[in-house]
């Protein structure tokens, strides 16, 4: 009978010891599903940050984009206008200058008429 308490006790002593291991892995197990949700919302957060930057810095390159597609409309619209001016500055000096000829002409030809 005392070999069956022995028996009985380490029985219940390698069950104890066996139980003590399994709670110590259950712990183990739960602290790394626990430092794994931790990496994961870490990398969420930094995935997160990121994105934002990337927005801020997309939203400025697109300001910027916008100012220098103004500024460069407005220098585009001012060389078209002087180019207009230039235009027409030559057309008039042109046209003054031909009726100028065409004055001289006429008086040259009239003189020639009268002459006769």
């Amino acid at each position: 009978m005392a070999d069956s308490k022995e028996n009985l006790a380490k029985s219940f002593n390698m069950m104890e010891n066996s139980i003590d291991k399994m709670w110590d892995m259950w712990m183990a197990g739960l602290g790394s599903i626990s430092w794994a949700q931790e990496q994961m919302e870490n990398m969420t957060r930094k995935q997160l940050d990121q994105n934002k930057t990337a927005r801020e810095e997309m939203i400025k390159l697109v300001e910027d984009m916008a100012t220098q597609t103004r500024k460069n409309q407005e220098q585009f619209q001012k060389m078209v206008e002087e180019a207009v001016i230039d235009t027409y500055d030559q057309i008039n000096v042109a046209n003054h200058k031909m009726m100028q000829d065409l004055t001289r002409r006429v008086d040259e030809l009239s003189k020639k008429v009268d002459n006769r």
